[in-house]
């Protein structure tokens, strides 16, 4: 024979949820300690486990490598310019608008060489490169950040997804949306960056 402490009841939800209802309609229920205290537990976890999906932070380490360390321990790997542009925009807080990106040529010059960790790149064909990329007559900025937004929606969740990425209308302003305090830059001069940029406005 079964331990009777053993036995367990199996209820659907539909039936618990009456029963909850009936429980909670009962006035000395509602003033029993030990009841109230279940139910702020219940609703704290369900508020911090599903209404609000965990954040990551976003970890730029001394070799410009990407991670979101909640999401996975893996690298978030990209081509060098759509890195450069996701770095770019993760420095500079504030955004640009994409006709404006030209201004900022020389920056994200630099930071390419950082992402690449090359010196001594065919200075010209970077050049073309990043002015194609800066073009306000043609859509190469549109596609490489949806290429970004591909890589990070393999690791990024759903509900999360516009925080972490470039975002904004067509023609305006955009930006990535996440709180900074979530960003970590371990590389020295892409920190030197970071407070230049703070300065900066489009």
């Amino acid at each position: 024979m079964n331990d009777s402490n053993d036995k367990r009841v199996s209820v659907s939800g539909p039936i618990a949820k009456e029963m909850l209802k009936e429980l909670l309609a009962n006035d000395y229920l509602l003033k029993d300690e030990e009841v109230i205290e279940l139910l702020n537990w219940a609703l704290k976890r369900n508020k911090d486990s599903v209404i609000r999906p965990a954040y990551s932070k976003i970890v730029i380490d001394e070799h410009c490598r990407i991670f979101m360390p909640e999401y996975s321990h893996k690298e978030i790997k990209m081509p060098y310019l759509p890195k450069t542009v996701y770095i770019f925009f993760l420095l500079f807080e504030s955004g640009s608008e994409f006709k404006n990106l030209y201004n900022y040529m020389e920056q994200l010059y630099h930071i390419y060489q950082v992402v690449s960790k090359e010196k001594n790149l065919e200075s010209e064909k970077l050049k073309r490169s990043l002015e194609n990329l800066v073009e306000p007559l043609n859509n190469r900025i549109y596609e490489i950040c949806s290429l970004i937004r591909r890589e990070l929606a393999g690791v990024v969740p759903e509900e999360l997804l516009d925080e972490y990425t470039i975002t904004g209308k067509w023609g305006g302003l955009h930006q990535i949306r996440l709180e900074r305090s979530y960003v970590q830059i371990h590389d020295k001069i892409l920190e030197d960056y970071q407070r230049k940029f703070a300065s900066f406005r489009t």
